[in-house]
């Protein structure tokens, strides 16, 4: 994941949110993390990596998400700061 990558998404019509602004029970990709490096490589380093799919399973302090088969906790600043395109139910 590089800091604050703006690679497109795949969907032109999506508009990413920040991750601190989903429900819990929703999924969502990856789009940009505006991070320091240190951070955007840690998250990269637990699965967190561009396009991947997140499941939110807690909102608040911390905000926890799924990715893949790890939970991952992350402070209120830094799931600010992630971007994310949620994904439609379909």
């Amino acid at each position: 994941m590089a800091e604050s990558s703006q690679r497109p998404c795949a969907d032109p019509a999506a508009v990413p949110v920040r991750l601190s602004q989903l429900a819990a029970g929703h999924t969502a990709r990856l789009h940009t993390a505006n991070l320091p490096a240190q951070d955007c490589a840690l998250l990269g380093a637990l699965g967190m990596t561009d396009r991947c799919v997140l499941r939110i399973c807690k909102v608040g302090e911390p905000c926890i998400v799924q990715v893949q088969s790890t939970r991952i906790g992350l402070s209120r600043s830094v799931a600010e700061g992630i971007m994310v395109v949620p994904e439609t139910a379909g």
